[in-house]
């Protein structure tokens, strides 16, 4: 079992999970600009993806295909988002979004943030993870940055999620 920290998340033997690579940014862009062509997530370029691939981490099967993807990208002193949380349509339900998310808040955690920000249609999802609502103009930087771009901007549907990163609670040991 690979360890996220205590937390067993993924069969190595099945998917692995790990920081983004260069050979990656294909299958990233693919597997975003999906959903963004469906209005899910907001569409990003290979510059874009190259410029912020340490942000990304991905799950990926035994022949190097991305499966599933998140980022974990700061936004300010002490406070980082998770963006572009995607899972390849035939891989959901899997618990690969959970498991990257739990990634991530570890990730947080040593990296200092003492928040973890997550703007969600899937409001369940992150509740479930320890998120919890929270009001959007807490983080005007944020929306004065990234939200301009979309077009949802003036009638957004999403909620502002934020938890702090410490002890994600535990992972399904499988979820094959």
């Amino acid at each position: 079992m690979l360890q996220v920290r205590e937390v067993a998340v993924v069969d190595t033997a099945d998917v692995a999970l790990r920081k983004a690579a260069p050979a990656d940014v294909a299958g990233l862009l693919a597997l975003i600009n999906g959903y963004a062509s469906r209005g899910q997530l907001l569409p990003r370029t290979a510059e874009s993806l190259q410029a912020r691939l340490g942000d990304f981490s991905v799950a990926v099967d035994g022949s190097g295909a991305v499966l599933g993807c998140a980022a974990l990208t700061p936004l300010g002193p002490g406070v980082g988002e998770v963006r572009s949380l995607a899972v390849a349509p035939e891989h959901a339900g899997r618990g690969l979004g959970r498991a990257l998310v739990i990634a991530l808040l570890n990730e947080a955690d040593g990296r200092g943030f003492q928040q973890v920000l997550a703007l969600t249609r899937r409001v369940s999802f992150f509740e479930a993870l320890g998120f919890a609502p929270t009001r959007r103009e807490n983080y005007l930087d944020k929306l004065m940055v990234d939200c301009q771009a979309c077009p949802k901007n003036l009638c957004c549907d999403e909620t502002a999620m934020v938890r702090s990163p410490a002890r994600p609670k535990p992972a399904p040991k499988e979820f094959v």
